[in-house]
């Protein structure tokens, strides 16, 4: 018999138990990753060799400095292609500037054309208007004769008895009859035109003979002679204003305390300080 204090024999192991058990053996025991505070010393032991080390610093010398050359050539081309746009504006700028120029000037010379043409065509106005006179203040009647109207009153009032009705052309009302609400009626001016300029220049020399009556007797003004004359008569350095055969005419006062006469042809020639 067999001793049964024997060991009893182990069961043959598979091929595939073998394997596992040799690889087993063979794998490294798992490591632990790095703590932060080992992270920073290492990185800090980096950099520290790095900057001490000379040939690191001539790099990155060099580096920054081809990095700065290549931002300032890129600069460089910005401010030349910049000038250059500057340039062509400039020039834009003096092209435009010299024909604006060239427009005031024709602006200018055709301005004093229109005012030369306008003064033409004033003094044409009122020389077409030199055989007439407005007369204000005589009380508008039903079915009246104004040629008689006229005579009687260079015989009644201005002491003319040479003048007759067959010295006047015409005569007649001119404005509104009535006024802007309709409701009243105006005293509408009169309006004569004479044959003879000698007898229309009578009843400006006797006009004076008027004073203290409503009637008041002026020359026929074109539009823009009686707004010089108005304005001739409001401004602060003249003492008077008047017209005479068209032409107005003011009393302008001087430094010294006196007045001279001037003519007035536009309002140009109003003055703003004493003469």
């Amino acid at each position: 018999m067999v001793n049964s204090s024997l060991t009893v024999m182990a069961k043959p192991r598979t091929r595939s138990q073998v394997h596992e058990e040799a690889a087993t053996d063979s794998e490294p025991a798992a490591l632990e990753p790095p703590s932060p505070r080992d992270m920073k010393e290492l990185v800090d032991s980096i950099v520290q060799e790095l900057t001490e080390s000379e040939n690191f610093k001539s790099i990155l010398s060099s580096c920054i400095d081809k990095a700065i050359s290549r931002k300032i050539t890129q600069l460089t081309q910005e401010v030349v292609k910049h000038e250059s746009r500057l340039f062509d504006l400039a020039k834009d700028v003096d092209s435009k500037t010299s024909q604006l120029l060239s427009l005031n000037d024709a602006f200018l010379h055709l301005q004093l054309e229109v005012n030369q043409y306008k003064n033409r065509t004033n003094e044409l106005d009122q020389f077409s208007r030199r055989d007439n006179l407005r007369i204000f203040g005589i009380r508008e009647r039903e079915n009246e004769d104004l040629r008689k109207t006229v005579v009687d009153l260079a015989k009644d009032k201005l002491e003319l008895e040479h003048v007759s009705a067959v010295d006047i052309d015409w005569a007649h009302r001119v404005g509104p009859k009535y006024s802007p609400s309709g409701t009243t009626t105006r005293q509408r001016s009169i309006l004569v035109k004479f044959k003879n300029h000698t007898v229309r220049d009578s009843y400006i020399k006797n006009r004076r003979k008027l004073k203290g009556t409503p009637t008041v007797i002026k020359e026929d003004l074109t539009r823009f002679n009686q707004q010089l004359l108005q304005q001739a008569r409001d401004n602060k350095f003249t003492e008077n204003a008047w017209s005479i055969d068209g032409k107005v005419f003011a009393l302008v006062k001087t430094t010294g305390g006196g007045s001279v006469v001037k003519r007035i042809t536009v309002t140009r020639d109003l003055p703003d300080l004493p003469l």
